[in-house]
């Protein structure tokens, strides 16, 4: 079960390792490099946005793609280091539906052949199929959108945005490849012209720290968060960057970098917020709760200075969740039922929080807050089962504590259908935990003895996961009963 679905966390250990920062969002694809004469001069730069081309972005979104062509020829038209229109239409798709690549391919199809010399083209697919891991034709493509943009003359300002990323392209592929080497070397190409490319400047932390030398890491991220202020310190950035490699030194490593962060940067909210995730990842819930509560009381006051800070505001959001998260790891229900009616307050669609709101409630043996988790998750079922198969998860939860174990068995072969077959260590136990309850409604004595033998498998393999999840305790008393 993802229990916290927030942004903060995801994007904090080396998302950003090129300048294409795919986050799917709006914004990010209004602004992408490249893309207009106010686009971004590195990646991460905020930029304001011309109503002109608002409106051909709001075309856009609504799918109505040829007046969203019309309106961004119209702006081209006085404006020639603004990329073509197909282009720019391609470069949204890419960065929306980045998992959709036959539809950017078809806008840059059609861009090609309107400008068959436009290195952008090929730079695009290039960054798309670095995304998805399609290495080999990325390096092919990057080296294309090199040779055409040798000889591009059309925009000196497009020409100098265009090298940039395949610089960084190239120098991600060469770092795949184990060339750190190179990369670096392609990397400081750029910062050459650029010091204050943000894209470089994390891909030189993350190969890096890849090759061990943490000091450069911490050099690079220094820089980067000297331009953007925004971007989490450099300590905490690295302490969880080490967890993530999840050995018994790179763990040690973890501690160290947090301990610095916390010490010379004591009242940064961020960074409280990031030792309380990190807190929790190491399974110490009471401090993970105390980090996160002085994280919270930090935001506070900062929004009581300015209402109207969205970054204070989405982080104070995410303080919130984590907060919930954290009681439901605490087993305090009715506490991380408070947190998640913080956040619906201000965002009353959140998913994060509908999703584990129904948890807390379910959990509080009371008729009516069981009731109301029932609803949220039918809710979340309607709304969200198409893209999060945690919703079907949750919502068997819920069924299994109305006592509806059959309903909950068909929710839960729902969200095994939509994962392949992967389980969450809570989801895997709300299976066993499901079965276990069957057991008694089986009269073959040797189906019972083998649903109950597939129960015990179940847990005992998801007991071997050494990651904290909330419902351990309960599995591991579920182990030892159906072990008798």
């Amino acid at each position: 079960m993802k229990h916290f679905t927030g942004k903060l966390f995801a994007s904090l250990c080396g998302a950003a390792a090129s300048t294409l920062l795919f986050i799917g969002a709006a914004n990010a694809a209004l602004t992408a490099p490249g893309d207009v004469s106010n686009a971004p001069a590195s990646a991460g730069e905020q930029n304001e946005v011309s109503p002109e081309l608002k409106a051909a972005f709001d075309d856009f979104t609504n799918m109505k793609f040829d007046d969203a062509v019309a309106k961004l020829d119209k702006i081209r038209e006085n404006d020639k280091d603004m990329a073509p229109a197909q282009l720019i239409l391609a470069t949204w798709l890419a960065r929306i539906q980045p998992a959709q690549p036959q539809a950017v391919r078809q806008a840059i199809e059609v861009g090609v052949t309107k400008n068959p010399a436009d290195p952008e083209a090929y730079v695009i697919l290039a960054e798309l199929n670095l995304q998805n891991s399609c290495v080999t034709e990325a390096e092919a493509l990057f080296d294309k959108g090199a040779i055409l943009n040798t000889g591009f003359t059309e925009s000196a300002k497009r020409k100098e945005e265009i090298q940039k990323r395949i610089l960084l392209g190239q120098a991600q592929v060469l770092a795949l490849r184990g060339k750190n080497d190179q990369a670096i070397a392609r990397l400081n190409d750029v910062l050459k012209t650029d010091d204050k490319n943000i894209g470089a400047l994390n891909l030189l932390g993350l190969i890096n720290f890849n090759s061990e030398n943490y000091d450069a890491t911490i050099d690079a991220y220094t820089k980067a968060r000297a331009i953007q202020p925004n971007l989490l310190v450099p300590e905490a950035r690295l302490a969880m960057m080490c967890q993530q490699k999840n050995t018994d030194d790179s763990k040690k490593l973890a501690a160290k970098y947090m301990k610095e962060a916390i010490g010379k940067y004591e009242s940064d909210p961020q960074t409280r917020l990031v030792a309380a995730q990190w807190s929790l990842t190491i399974n110490r819930a009471a401090q993970a709760a105390q980090q996160a509560d002085y994280a919270i009381t930090l935001l506070t006051k900062k929004k009581a200075e300015n209402a109207d800070d969205a970054f204070v505001n989405g982080l104070l959001m995410e303080a919130n969740l984590l907060r919930g998260v954290i009681a439901l790891y605490e087993k305090k229900f009715s506490e991380a039922e408070k947190f998640f009616n913080v956040v619906l307050a201000e965002s009353p669609s959140n998913f994060a929080a509908t999703n584990n709101l129904a948890l807390a409630l379910c959990e509080q043996d009371d008729p009516a807050k069981l009731n109301k988790a029932v609803e949220y998750a039918q809710v979340n079922v309607d709304r969200f089962g198409k893209q999060q198969p945690e919703v079907f998860s949750t919502a068997a939860w819920v069924m299994h504590k109305k006592g509806q174990y059959q309903e909950c068995a068909q929710l839960l072969q729902r969200y095994i259908q939509m994962t392949n077959g992967q389980m969450s260590p809570d989801t895997a136990y709300y299976l066993a935990a499901n079965m276990e309850k069957q057991l008694d409604s089986i009269q073959d004595a040797e189906q019972k003895a083998n649903a109950k033998k597939q129960a015990l498998e179940i847990i005992t393999k998801t007991l071997t996961n050494t990651a904290p999840f909330v419902m351990r305790p309960e599995a591991e008393a579920l182990k030892e009963k159906l072990s008798k």
